[in-house]
């Protein structure tokens, strides 16, 4: 029976770390620089790169962070908050770069360091940085790039498919985020939200489990499988 359109799987945008499924020590190293347990931007880095498979959600942690970030650094109400509940209060300044041909190039790495240049109207006074796929750099991009990372002001956020790619320097200067997806129990909670926020009873852990491992990895295609098994049969399926 087809779902008429009420009661239907609702998934929204993630607001908070808890809104992910994440490794634990995926976890562990972005709740440490929500909560200053490791400062950050300091000591020689200033750049944090998401990495996994595709549809693992490195895009979209990677626009999120810069707000949680200005967030914990400049509103004194999130101290009371426990990291993972952490939601952006403040918008800030960012600039999104994604490295596609023809926009990879030295020009890109001019054009950032030119913007950075100015005083950040942040109140943390950073400038967050958004480079997606940054493994498609040029060569000579690369070798610019890992210059800029000197940068003290400057928060650059990347993502990669293939962290093999990026250069021992600028992983050097680099906190690495595992954004491959975790074991299927550690989904359980997140899914189970996500049927009671939408006023539905989610199916049983064997079955939660089942979609999981059909995502082969990608989150996309886990959230995508769990709106669409419920919106094909109009119910949690069994």
């Amino acid at each position: 029976m087809m779902n008429n359109g009420k009661n239907a799987v609702i998934v929204p945008p993630p607001q908070c770390l808890n809104d992910f499924a994440l490794l634990p020590t995926s976890r562990y190293k972005l709740e440490s620089l929500l909560d200053g347990t490791l400062p950050f931007p300091e000591h020689g880095v200033s750049g944090i790169i998401f990495f996994g498979l595709y549809g693992t959600g490195k895009t979209t942690m990677a626009r999120l962070l810069p707000g949680l970030l200005e967030t914990t650094k400049t509103d004194p109400a999130a101290q009371n908050l426990r990291p993972g509940d952490i939601t952006d209060t403040t918008d800030p300044m960012t600039s999104y770069h994604p490295c596609i041909q023809g926009q990879n190039g030295v020009s890109l790495i001019n054009n950032i360091q030119n913007f950075t240049s100015f005083i950040s109207f942040n109140a943390s006074g950073l400038h967050y940085v958004i480079l997606d796929e940054v493994d498609l750099l040029t060569d000579a991009a690369k070798a610019s790039f890992k210059a800029l990372m000197n940068r003290t002001n400057v928060v650059f956020l990347m993502t990669t498919n293939n962290l093999n790619e990026i250069d021992m320097g600028v992983q050097n200067r680099s906190v690495l985020i595992d954004m491959n997806v975790p074991p299927a129990a550690n989904w359980r909670p997140l899914l189970r939200r996500v049927y009671t926020d939408s006023g539905l009873t989610a199916p049983a852990d064997a079955v939660l489990d089942q979609v999981v491992e059909a995502g082969r990895g990608s989150a996309r295609s886990i959230f995508s499988d769990v709106v669409m098994r419920h919106f094909l049969t109009g119910a949690a399926f069994h």
